[in-house]
């Protein structure tokens, strides 16, 4: 979203098809695809950052990892995993009341996977992340197959 939203404003004249049915949303379902709406619908409380317990997404880098207080502004600004997992969920066609369960089942999933030689290892993270991405379309997959079988 924040990308598409980036490029278009930057790129008013830039044509092509995804182009075209992003600016169409946009003009159609104005209300639903603000930051606001984006933000509560995607966001998660970030009370040490914004002193409230709302759901949203801030769009700030992420800081860096020091230890004791500054651990949770870590945490509280790492929001693409959110959005990968999102991403991820609804290319399995899953309710969004199952985020509940599996969000937390792949960040456990994405921190044991991770080898890295530092917490700045921002790669080894990716890798995990993807991995976890992987296995949980591997089986979504075999999953339809048995439905389908049935």
């Amino acid at each position: 979203y924040s990308i598409s939203r980036n490029f278009i404003a930057k790129n008013a004249s830039y044509g092509g098809a995804i182009a075209d049915e992003i600016r169409r949303i946009s003009k159609e379902h104005a209300g639903l695809v603000t930051p606001q709406q984006i933000s509560n619908s995607f966001g998660t409380p970030k009370p040490t950052l914004t002193n409230s317990y709302r759901p949203e997404l801030l769009e700030l880098r992420t800081f860096p990892t020091l230890m004791g207080y500054s651990s949770r502004i870590l945490a509280e600004s790492w929001e693409s995993n959110l959005l990968y997992y999102a991403a991820l969920a609804d290319e399995m066609y899953m309710m969004p009341s199952q985020l509940n369960l599996a969000v937390p089942e792949w960040t456990k999933l994405t921190v044991e996977k991770i080898f890295a030689t530092h917490l700045e290892d921002w790669p080894a993270l990716l890798r995990s992340l993807r991995l976890v991405g992987n296995e949980a379309r591997a089986k979504n997959r075999q999953a339809v197959a048995a439905g389908a079988g049935n």
